[in-house]
């Protein structure tokens, strides 16, 4: 007989049991029949507690190869028969029971959820597009929606019912819609059907993975009734539009019921409900008699998921219902976690370690998080009310979780809950959200409750809710509202909570799509999608539905933003020196990631989003470069500071903070090699009206000692020098900061700038360091005092050096809004012209004195609306020593100003702001000989708008 692993939950009363059986049949596609050699315990084989005793199956996932979207996209729909799963609940085989529960004073051990109160926040919704419908499609045809939205750095990918259709981030299509079937490769015979797709992209890895059940009817290899199958597929690269990897898992005469994918840093996780298959009624399916049988999840590395070959997997049993294993937003830790409800609608808790591959998956913790007090269990809502006919969706909702994310210790679920508004009395739909803070220690601890809320209004019904989790941590919730009043029809909502607003808050609702007629269908879906955009910290992108009439719906994709940032010059401050112990003490290793904190630092508060300032490297012992993000990775998608040995080297940055008000930073260089490092912050940006916006300006040269603009004559070491800029140039007196280039050239010895408000001989931080002889740039964005000037020190260790000085400005600051908002953007490459980068610009190397134009509004999270960018610029490559200068429209011949000089042989990189022009693009230039050629990088660091 072949046996099961499963994973028991006793009762509510005790912790998970994890038992082997050997009860029933679950056939795993490529797994190995279990042995009593099965990994049992914790890491180190032991039972981490006496409530626990566990044992997991360790197996293969069947491959179907690989698939070209491009292709497939191109060819005609595979005829298909149309199969939909029924509703299914835990406590039938067929649908939810129609009973409804009510909140009691305690549920549980713990208080109900309370109603959300308004905070001031404004509204978040942008300018969205019109997604999937009923009109779509034979493949999106029908009901429920199940509507899905997942992003990546240039696209955005809908999954509703059975169809997938990628676009811009405009809205504009890029290939033709496909269907899930086509797209999982679904035989045809026998007649195979799929259901409940879902799609996400992972920003740590840069792929996309993909979802979906699907079931056959087959009586074959050891089957009574039929198989049930967990499709998944996986990109090769971060453009869904290229080639997937496909793979299946199958399950003899179990149907894998709301299959949904959760992530760690190390794994993924796929959780669904499994229904036994029964002997179908007259002339019907192996679906007519499905009972529920137990939760199931499955367990992989992603190491095995992007290397393109086979999957080692591990997979075992839940005694509840509807898992959810937890996206992570970002991917920070390897931990996996997973919220479901109990048996006896509990709340239940599970995390886990190990690896698939190693076969060393453990669980670290199992709670009832309802019998331990902690936070109130499901209820079953009631039908949400329309006006028309009918005056119900009879199947809309039930109490199950129907999403979860994680991030810093922050993990989210959202269901839909009985409440009864103020003022109401009668119980109505309530979107219920809750919070939980789990432990970052070695050994964790229990979850506790941070927050648990309703979004309830008087008379109204509210259900179906999404949420998501921006990168810099504001929480989004959106969610389907309808009423019997006249016209309230279904229809799409959102709201938002910002760090540092009260809890238990939400912004006032937003309606992005209202419905046009009354929902003649019994079910109004599973789920609704709300993806964290990786490129754009302050944003998600939500995919709800809204009715069309009869059984119609339609789908509206909704970027939601809070409104950009206003910047706060500040007089530069240290943050980070680890050769002092600043911050960070010692030394950085090659490709370890260190991480430290900005916001309560120098004065820079905890509501800062992003920062301004100069990253210097030195005491290297190999070549290389640092990548500053605003969390953790070892593996960074973009370069802040390249260097050779030996030289002390700067390099101004614009980059956001991390939900925690923290950055990081890896050095990447040969093994085994180590770096000091220092960060000096210039100012930061907040999100409200009180900092100042940027008024972008062609590029003029307000100081060059050669020609005495601005000042004559050469610096002179220790000598600090006053430049007057506020009330020159077309800059207002009232601009208290500037944005520009800073050149050193002439120097007759090594030493460094620094460029502050006030003049001092003395300065606590550096701007621009250099070594003799070597014409170097430093982008900064530098304050300015009272009366509009800035001061600048030439500081060597040689009595009486002296050098020139360049400065070019390409905007200023003035206070109020009557500017530009900057809103930070996570490090993206937008043009790589050597390695021809997946999804990148300009490709082929650059002609000196040819200048090119790059398109970068409405790429990597730049909006149409953009009218100015900040980011890092790198030459590499380049055949001869030269300048690079970048300027909106055609720069003429021989510009008169520079934005990177570098001589040959010597990979550099500068930070920039740059306006953009009329086509939202930007001119780039190499100015050099005749005939040499160079490759350039530009990674962006953020919009102003």
């Amino acid at each position: 007989m072949r046996h099961r692993l499963s994973i028991r939950l006793a009762s509510t009363s005790i912790a998970f049991a994890l038992a082997l059986t050997s009860t029933g049949a679950v056939a795993l596609a490529g797994y190995a029949p279990p042995s009593t050699g099965s990994r049992i315990g914790g890491s180190s084989g032991a039972v981490p507690s006496p409530l626990i005793a566990h044992a997991l199956t360790h197996g293969k996932a069947g491959s179907r190869g690989s698939i070209d979207l491009r292709t497939l996209s191109k060819q005609s729909l595979e005829p298909r028969p149309v199969g939909k799963l029924p509703l299914l609940g835990r406590k039938s085989g067929t649908t939810v029971p129609p009973t409804i529960g009510g909140p009691s004073p305690r549920v549980g051990a713990a208080f109900p959820p309370t109603i959300a109160t308004t905070n001031a926040d404004g509204p978040s919704a942008k300018t969205g597009f019109g997604g999937l419908s009923t009109m779509s499609g034979p493949t999106t045809a029908g009901e429920p929606p199940d509507p899905w939205v997942a992003v990546g750095p240039e696209h955005v990918v809908q999954v509703v019912n059975t169809s997938m259709r990628i676009t811009d981030r405009q809205g504009n299509v890029a290939i033709p819609d496909v269907s899930l079937a086509d797209f999982f490769q679904l035989p045809t015979s026998p007649a195979t059907f799929d259901s409940d797709g879902r799609v996400i992209f992972d920003s740590l890895h840069g792929r996309w993975l993909a979802t979906e059940v699907s079931w056959d009817c087959a009586i074959s290899g050891g089957s009574n009734f039929g198989t049930g199958y967990v499709d998944f597929a996986v990109s090769r690269t971060s453009d869904p539009t290229g080639a997937w990897d496909s793979y299946f898992v199958g399950y003899q005469d179990f149907l894998p019921d709301f299959p949904a994918p959760g992530t760690s840093a190390d794994k993924v996780g796929l959780a669904s409900n499994f229904f036994t298959m029964g002997a179908p009624s007259s002339g019907g399916s192996c679906l007519d008699n499905l009972t529920f049988f137990a939760a199931h999840i499955t367990v992989m590395d992603w190491s095995d998921l992007t290397n393109g070959g086979s999957v080692s997997l591990v997979g075992g049993n839940l005694n509840g219902f509807s898992p959810r294993f937890a996206v992570q937003v970002p991917a920070t830790s390897n931990r996996l976690h997973l919220v479901m409800e109990l048996n006896d609608q509990g709340v239940g808790y599970v995390s886990l370690i190990g690896s698939a591959v190693a076969n060393t998956v453990a669980t670290e913790r199992t709670d009832l998080l309802t019998s331990d007090g902690i936070v109130a269990g499901f209820l079953d809502p009631p039908p949400p009310s329309q006006p028309d006919t009918p005056a119900t969706i009879a199947q809309a909702v039930d109490s199950r979780p129907t999403d979860a994310i994680w991030q810093n210790n922050r993990l989210l679920f959202v269901a839909t809950y009985p409440c009864t508004p103020s003022g109401d009395v009668t119980l109505r739909d309530c979107v219920r959200v809750t919070e939980l803070h789990t432990s970052g220690l070695t050994v964790p601890t229990e979850p506790s409750l941070r927050q648990d809320f309703v979004i309830a209004e008087n008379t109204k019904d509210n259900y179906m809710g999404g949420i998501g989790l921006s990168g810099n941590g504001t929480l989004h919730v959106g969610w389907t509202r309808s009423s019997v009043t006249p016209g309230d029809f279904p229809s799409s909502y959102s709201a938002h909570q910002a760090m540092g607003d009260a809890l238990k808050s939400l912004s006032a609702k937003e309606l992005l799509k209202a419905g046009t007629a009354a929902y003649v269908g019994q079910r109004w879906g599973d789920y609704v999608g709300v993806a964290q955009d990786p490129q754009v910290p302050s944003q998600v992108w939500d995919g709800n539905q809204s009715s069309a009439g009869g059984s119609g719906w339609a789908t509206q994709i909704t970027p939601l933003q809070p409104q950009g940032t206003t910047y706060v010059p500040i007089t530069p401050v240290r943050v980070v020196d680890s050769r002092s112990g600043i911050g960070l003490a010692g030394k950085f290793k090659t490709s370890t990631a260190r991480t430290w904190q900005v916001t309560g630092v120098g004065g820079i508060p905890a509501g800062a989003v992003a920062v301004t300032g100069n990253m210097t490297i030195t005491g290297q012992t190999g070549a290389g470069y640092v990548s500053v993000t605003p969390t953790a990775t070892n593996v960074p998608q973009s370069s802040s500071l390249n260097f050779p040995v030996g030289d002390v080297r700067a390099n101004n940055v614009t980059v956001p903070l991390s939900s925690s008000g923290g950055l990081s930073a890896v050095y990447k260089a040969a093994t085994g090699k180590t770096a000091d490092l220092v960060f000096d912050v210039t100012g930061y940006f907040v999100a409200a009206d009180t900092g100042a916006t940027l008024h972008p300006m062609t590029p003029a040269r307000v100081l060059d000692t050669r020609t005495s603009r601005g000042l004559a004559g050469r610096f002179v070491s220790g000598t600090p020098r006053t430049l007057v800029i506020g009330g020159t140039w077309a800059i207002p007196p009232t601009a208290t900061a500037i944005v520009g280039n800073l050149t050193v050239t002439g120097q007759s010895a090594q030493g460094y700038l620094s460029v502050t408000r006030l003049p001092t001989a003395t300065p606590a931080t550096s701007t621009l360091n250099f070594p003799f002889g070597d014409t170097r740039a430093n982008g900064l964005v530098a304050p300015l005092s009272g009366t509009g000037a800035l001061s600048i020190v030439f500081k060597s260790s040689t009595a009486g050096a002296t050098a020139q000085v360049i400065l070019d400005v390409t905007g200023y600051f003035v206070p109020g809004t009557g500017g530009l908002r900057f809103v930070p953007l996570n490090p993206g490459r937008i043009m790589d012209t050597g390695t021809r980068a997946v999804l990148s610009g300009l490709h082929g190397t650059f002609a000196a004195n040819t200048a090119r134009q790059l398109a970068v509004d409405g790429h990597w999270g730049v909006p149409l609306t953009a009218r100015a960018v900040a980011g890092n610029l790198t030459v590499t490559g380049q055949t001869g020593g030269g300048y690079i200068s970048v300027t909106p429209g055609p720069p003429p011949p021989g510009p008169a100003t520079s934005t990177l000089n570098f001589p040959l042989g010597d990979t550099r990189a500068n930070g920039l702001v740059t306006p953009l022009n009329g086509s939202g693009g930007t001119y780039l230039v190499y100015v050099s000989v005749s005939g040499k050629r160079t490759n350039l990088i530009l990674d962006l660091a953020g919009y102003y708008e």
